[in-house]
């Protein structure tokens, strides 16, 4: 299947659970501010970074209850992918990346050293926690996308 030009298929009910229990195991996790320029393309799964911030303990959890709840809430995505954030997590010797665009809602998880993702849909909720953590660790972000065209 075809996807905004990716191969791509949906992650299988196995690898929720091993993406999900990897994200609660992990000790910590690596917040990324992408940039949404589609133009300039970067080294991070093609996006460029604005910026990063190593997330521990609480808040860490505050993450994973927040991209758990999104994926529970999620619908149907949209066709778009300009992702403005990404999560990296390691768990057992595997690295789990995850692109999110919270526009068209579309997670593309890349396992190991595979450059095809796999995918989730997600809701729009867990785009302020996560802006929230970027804003305090001072990492710039990307402008908001325009709702309704304004």
């Amino acid at each position: 299947k075809e996807f905004g030009g990716k191969p791509f298929s949906l992650l299988t009910v196995q690898q929720q659970e091993e993406l999900l229990k990897a994200l609660e195991k992990a000790p910590q996790l690596e917040l990324y501010s992408l940039a949404d320029d589609q133009k300039e393309k970067g080294d991070w799964h093609g996006c460029k970074v604005l910026g990063q911030t190593t997330v521990k303990g609480d808040d860490a959890k505050k993450v994973l209850t927040a991209l758990k709840k999104g994926v529970e809430d999620g619908t149907s995505g949209a066709r778009c992918f300009i992702p403005r954030h990404g999560v990296r997590v390691v768990h057992d010797m595997q690295t789990y990346d995850l692109v999110i665009c919270f526009e068209c809602r579309w997670v593309y998880v890349y396992t190991g050293d595979n450059d095809k993702p796999l995918v989730l849909v997600t809701s729009e909720g867990p785009q302020k926690q996560l802006n929230d953590l970027l804003a305090a660790a001072k990492v710039p972000t990307a402008k908001p996308e325009k709702k309704d065209g304004k």
